[in-house]
């Protein structure tokens, strides 16, 4: 038993938006990471080492988890936006992505347990929900309405 050239084609592109999705999920979280870090050192720097404790660290916090969520939901419709390019049926894509989305939340929590963003424990649901709403973006938009339609390669074609 074969399989058709379309079949193929679409199951290494459901591997490769998950890949893509995961991999984009690190680096966002490390992004993160990276600009909380540089927003404490700025903040050291503009108020003196000794008054830069008054600030919060949930605000430190909340600014990593808007910039992961913000990046998230970029990502995402992008990646899908290349999806519907393999695949055209409208529910199969939002299954796909509410799949992806859920192991995003849990693979950015599970890696910000380790992380100073550890302290939360619904940290990943940010970027879950982010997840969600870019790709649903994506998914349910017109043709028309696509920024790149031919900017973009057939990457997952």
């Amino acid at each position: 038993m074969t399989r058709s050239s379309g079949e193929e084609r679409l199951v290494y592109a459901l591997a490769a938006y998950l890949g893509s999705s995961l991999l984009a999920t690190v680096l966002l979280l490390l992004f993160s990471l990276a600009s909380m870090k540089l927003f404490f050192a700025a903040a050291r720097y503009a108020l003196g080492p000794e008054a830069v404790y008054w600030l919060k660290p949930a605000l430190c916090d909340s600014v990593g988890f808007a910039l992961a969520s913000a990046g998230t939901a970029l990502a995402q419709y992008y990646l899908v936006s290349l999806l519907r390019r393999a695949a055209d049926e409208k529910l199969f894509l939002a299954v796909i992505c509410g799949f992806t989305a859920l192991f995003c939340g849990l693979l950015f929590w599970r890696t910000a347990l380790f992380s100073s963003l550890g302290a939360y424990g619904l940290s990943g649901l940010t970027v879950t929900l982010a997840a969600l709403l870019g790709g649903l973006e994506a998914v349910y938009q017109a043709d028309t309405e696509n920024p790149w339609p031919s900017s973009v390669s057939s990457l997952f074609r």
